[in-house]
């Protein structure tokens, strides 16, 4: 296909998408024809087009249509040309299949995706939202329900507990089972422990940019409290208030030393995102820091820990760990292992 073939096409496209009014017949006619370019020339189309993106944009118009094989075809050819998506995109022909009253077909698509990724909040989200908009309460509920812990004990970085949470309410009462069970109240103090960790952090942001705002040299080291491996038990006993964080309160109990540095590592990213550039990680041991409040008048509390890690990067104590190491070096935690393959590894 000619390049001024393509520009049409693509013009075509764009006011398609752009209408005032939504023509789902219009666009799709629009995207067959980008589509259909790459019959003629793939290379040409390519340098224009993402043929999986055209795709997964087609099944929907056809869905809309009422065109159900045609979006189920479009699926399909979507995963075949490559699409990436959460959760895996097998599961759009599972969609497609529940939303038309085919539960059945669609039931072995769900189980093949689980067994392929069964870490991945997003598949027990999607096929709870579909079941349950199919009426079928029982089984929303056992995927919500697997989802919500899920996500929590993976302290929730897709940001899921919320909506999981709903969800499953809604499902519970739909099953005649009003009010809040176990894992909805957990659910409930994870999201205000999550609220209250993220004003902590805007709060803190906030602090740091109104000095630099004002014409000060703002502290570029802040440094955050951390439990070293040898002290984590010890640290945990001695100040039972840190047992309430998240940070080592999982659903189980007393989350194992590597996953509370994980936890951890979620929190200086998201703080990195945030504008705090430089970050130095304050190990916090608890005889040193015993002596340390009783030297300073300070009684032993968050409010303490926060106090003992800003001293020691005040003083540059030698004892900091900088975060993030080389993504080559030894992670931070103390593993051994290289960073990237440690708390840097995806979750």
């Amino acid at each position: 296909m000619a390049g001024g073939d393509l520009d049409g096409v693509a013009r075509d496209l764009d006011a398609a998408r752009s209408a005032r009014t939504w023509d789902p017949a219009r666009y799709a006619a629009a995207l067959e024809r980008a589509i259909g370019a790459f019959e003629e020339d793939a290379a040409a189309a390519g340098e224009v087009f993402e043929l999986a993106e055209l795709y997964d944009e087609l099944w929907p118009e056809y869905e809309s249509l009422g065109r159900v094989e045609d979006a189920l075809a479009a699926a399909d050819a979507a995963v075949a040309a490559g699409l990436r998506s959460a959760p895996d995109p097998r599961c759009l022909r599972a969609e497609i299949l529940m939303r038309a009253g085919r539960i059945a077909e669609a039931e072995p698509i769900w189980a093949a995706v689980r067994a392929d990724t069964p870490d991945d909040v997003w598949l027990y989200n999607n096929a709870g939202i579909e079941y349950a908009a199919a009426g079928e309460h029982e089984t929303a509920l056992a995927w919500l329900t697997h989802g919500l812990r899920l996500a929590m004990e993976g302290g929730d970085p897709e940001r899921l507990v919320d909506q999981l949470a709903d969800f499953r309410r809604a499902s519970l009462a739909a099953l005649g089972r009003q009010g809040d069970d176990e894992l909805q109240q957990r659910a409930a103090d994870f999201l205000e422990q999550q609220q209250h960790d993220a004003e902590v952090r805007r709060a803190a942001v906030a602090a740091w940019r109104a000095e630099r705002e004002r014409g000060h040299r703002p502290s570029t080291v802040v440094a955050w409290v951390w439990l070293p491996a040898e002290e984590y038990d010890a640290g945990l006993d001695a100040w039972p208030d840190l047992g309430e964080d998240e940070l080592v309160n999982g659903p189980e109990g007393r989350l194992p030393h590597a996953d509370y540095c994980r936890e951890l590592q979620q929190r200086l990213v998201e703080a990195a995102d945030a504008g705090i550039s430089r970050t130095w990680i304050a190990p916090v041991r608890v005889e040193a820091f015993a002596s340390w409040c009783a030297e300073h008048g300070e009684t032993v509390g968050a409010e303490a820990r926060a106090a003992y890690a800003a001293d020691l990067a005040h003083r540059r104590d030698p004892t900091l760990v900088a975060w993030p190491p080389p993504r080559n070096g030894p992670c931070w935690c103390g593993s051994g292992r290289k960073y990237k393959k440690c708390c840097a590894a995806p979750r």
